[in-house]
């Protein structure tokens, strides 16, 4: 019966030390961000080269893409690199940030507050 308590305690050890990397890893855009009468902004974990995976809500399907990916931008921000719409996400706070899409064709431009929809 101890080495079942110590197995257990092993990979209960094991489970601890796996969720706080996985903790680690992640940014401070990770996860759900919430804007009023919209579905919520996803935005997954960072890859190997910092780059984040974005899911915008269909209801801005006029503006971007529904998936976008965003990579680092100065230091509280993300950015699409070099497309066009330019998508950019900037943190204002651990749980405020702002989406702005900004496009070549007129009337291409929106700005919109989120906050963390935790």
């Amino acid at each position: 019966m101890p080495r079942l308590h110590a197995l257990a305690a092993a990979a209960l050890l094991a489970f601890s030390v796996t969720q706080a990397h996985a903790a680690g890893t992640a940014s401070p855009f990770t996860g759900e961000w919430a804007a009023m009468g919209l579905s919520p902004v996803v935005v997954g974990a960072p890859d190997a080269h910092h780059q984040v995976q974005a899911t915008l809500p269909d209801e801005l399907h006029n503006y971007a893409p529904h998936q976008v990916t965003l990579a680092p931008h100065g230091k509280d921000g993300l950015q699409s690199p070099g497309h066009d719409p330019q998508v950019t996400l900037q943190l204002v706070s651990a749980n405020s940030a702002t989406l702005t899409i900004k496009g070549t064709k007129p009337g291409q431009t929106v700005s919109l507050p989120l906050s963390r929809n935790d």
